[in-house]
């Protein structure tokens, strides 16, 4: 930067008067200005610049301008001087830049420095100008940790929050959104937010947007729906999602907030299940409890006059059809208790003896009928323990063995039932195989309904058991399969081997 002369003969300004309306301007000025000579003390020292750092001039007329400086620009001052001297390297000089100063308390606070260089009489010396920045700094420093604050929460709400422009590109998108829809925020800024939705959703959004933008129609904007995402894995999801209009700077942005509902349909749908279920069983229970009582009512008047005409052949047939019909009416019974136990019953995990339930279920079912004809083939192949439910594993083996045995095929002379235990990649297997008569192919869907009776003329049976077998297996974290190939029935329930 050049020089500025000054030359106090010229003859066409008043010395005098020209040195007044240069210090009333130095001294009304708002900006500090300091001189130092070219040892770095300081010459003039305005008013402004007393109020900025809390000296009066006296205070600092022919001291090092240091002063005025924390470290380490104190102790680096001097040196700088000498080497500008000596290399003519500007470093600073006539160039603006943000230091920090020390006030006369020993407060360190942030201040724009100008500094230029002149020459007066022949003697090279400095003016630097000086504005106090503290209250722009605390306020950008506030601006900022309202922003880190903003983001902070932002980023830390469950909900998902996307903001688009105007054609539907993403510009924010936060960390919920990472976990609901699996992508990061560097895979998706910049691009069409419609890559998060499924079909028809995803081939619609540009022509909604345009369709608002020409017709000023809104859909979904200020109203909140439910709709469906598609996750980075391709999987499609319900979602609620809320969109607001937002203007900023004189542009139209469109943030939505998008909400999982997955957890909440599943439980929605569960207790519609339960609620349908509900229904069924209470029909059920007072139709199949009824039956057999109205029947048995009837058979004791033709037992009743049987007995007065003395045909003692025709009372007993009544009394064992009698008999037939409470005897289904106490296995309903039975079920329903069973079921209402399982339901409501709190069981803890321990180690069972896989073993000991399967042989223990056998001796149990002996008194069943046909149950000698049967050949029982056992394949253990489990040695260990079993961390599960103890009640719910013996209700899931029980009906597996009771159905195989209660629904052999009787014309076949060689009827079996094999029963296989293994472990497999930390889960335990067990399969329960029979040439029985097996389940038509039709019905197969209807397995694990409630009240779904498959054989109905063979053997009497509440439908009940393969109902709770089911539940049990899903209280159990687990899962049952059934197949039914080459005369070969086979139920398969796969469970977690420990709690691991």
């Amino acid at each position: 930067m050049p020089t500025i002369p000054f030359n106090s003969s010229s003859p066409k300004i008043n010395s005098k008067a020209h040195s007044s309306r240069l210090e009333a301007v130095l001294n009304t000025v708002i900006d500090g200005i300091i001189t130092i000579n070219n040892r770095g003390d300081i010459q003039s020292f305005n008013p402004s610049a007393e109020r900025i750092f809390g000296y009066a001039p006296e205070e600092v007329i022919g001291k090092n301008v240091k002063m005025l400086m924390p470290e380490p620009y104190h102790k680096e001052h001097d040196g700088y001087l000498q080497n500008y001297f000596n290399t003519g390297d500007k470093q600073v000089i006539g160039k603006g830049r943000e230091v920090e100063a020390q006030r006369k308390n020993g407060t360190i606070f942030s201040m724009e420095l100008g500094v230029n260089e002149m020459s007066i009489a022949g003697e090279t010396m400095f003016v630097g100008t000086i504005r106090d920045i503290s209250d722009r700094k605390a306020a950008e420093q506030a601006l900022m940790e309202n922003q880190a604050k903003l983001q902070a929460i932002v980023d830390n709400t469950v909900d998902g929050l996307i903001t688009i422009n105007e054609v539907g590109k993403i510009e924010h998108y936060n960390k919920a959104c990472e976990g609901i829809f699996g992508f990061t925020f560097a895979e998706v800024v910049g691009k069409n937010v419609k890559m998060l939705m499924p079909e028809p959703y995803h081939k619609e959004h540009d022509g909604y947007l345009q369709n608002y933008h020409n017709s000023g129609t809104k859909k979904i904007i200020g109203i909140g729906r439910e709709v469906k995402g598609k996750r980075k894995n391709g999987t499609c999801f319900p979602l609620d999602l809320s969109v607001s209009e937002i203007h900023i700077h004189g542009r139209k942005l469109y943030s939505g907030i998008v909400r999982d509902i997955s957890e909440r349909k599943k439980s929605e749908d569960r207790i519609e299940q339960a609620n349908a279920e509900l229904e069924e069983f209470s029909y059920r229970t007072s139709h199949d409890l009824r039956s057999p009582l109205v029947s048995s009512i009837r058979l004791l008047d033709i037992v009743q006059e049987a007995i007065e005409n003395n045909e003692k052949d025709h009372a007993l047939m009544g009394i064992g059809r009698i008999q037939k019909s409470l005897n289904q009416l106490e296995e309903l019974v039975k079920d329903i208790l069973t079921l209402t136990l399982t339901k409501n019953e709190k069981e803890d995990y321990e180690a069972v003896n896989v073993d000991t339930v399967i042989n223990d279920s056998l001796n149990k079912l002996k008194h069943m009928e046909n149950y000698e004809r049967l050949s029982i083939q056992l394949v253990p192949q489990f040695e260990q323990s079993l961390i599960t439910k103890k009640n719910r594993f013996v209700l899931i083996v029980e009906n597996l063995l009771s159905n195989a045995i209660k629904y052999q095929d009787v014309s076949n002379d060689s009827s079996f039932v094999k029963v296989t235990i293994y472990s497999q990649e930390n889960k335990f297997i067990l399969t329960v195989s029979d040439n029985g008569l097996g389940i038509p192919k039709s019905l197969q869907k209807q397995l694990f309904q409630m009240f779904k009776r498959f054989h109905p003329k063979t053997s009497f049976g509440s439908g009940l058991g393969l109902y709770m077998m089911k539940k049990s297996v899903d209280v159990l974290g687990g899962r049952i399969e059934f197949d039914d190939m080459d005369n070969l029935s086979t139920f398969k329930v796969t469970l977690p081997q420990s709690l691991e």
